[in-house]
């Protein structure tokens, strides 16, 4: 089974995760909890990274759809998530069964 690699392209944050400060967003916690469980279940064969605008404004540029959808509609656009390139969430961040059906799906083609 060949690596996937899941992209999650978000707004400015104050840290890496947005899960900072004296009261971080509840979604958030909630996601970064979701990613985590994701990363132990899949181990090696899921690599996730989390782009932030503040953080990695280079890896937006790097997706052509991802700048244009950037560039068209600024950060209301955001967050974006992508498996293997492809677009499979906009404008929200998917919860654990939508995310992991997600990656199955794709892992499944290869």
């Amino acid at each position: 089974m060949e690596k996937s690699e899941l992209i999650i392209y978000e707004g400015a944050m104050c840290c890496s995760t947005g899960v900072c400060g004296p009261e971080p967003d509840r979604d958030l916690i909630e996601f970064s909890e979701t990613l985590k469980r994701l990363q132990n279940e899949y181990g090696e064969g899921l690599s996730i990274m989390r782009a932030s605008l503040t953080f990695n404004s280079l890896v937006f540029m790097a997706h052509p759809k991802i700048a244009r959808l950037v560039k068209e509609n600024g950060p209301a656009a955001l967050p974006i998530t992508t498996i293997n390139g492809e677009i499979i969430a906009e404008q929200k961040y998917l919860p654990y069964e939508a995310l992991k059906a997600a990656i199955e799906e794709r892992m499944n083609k290869t």
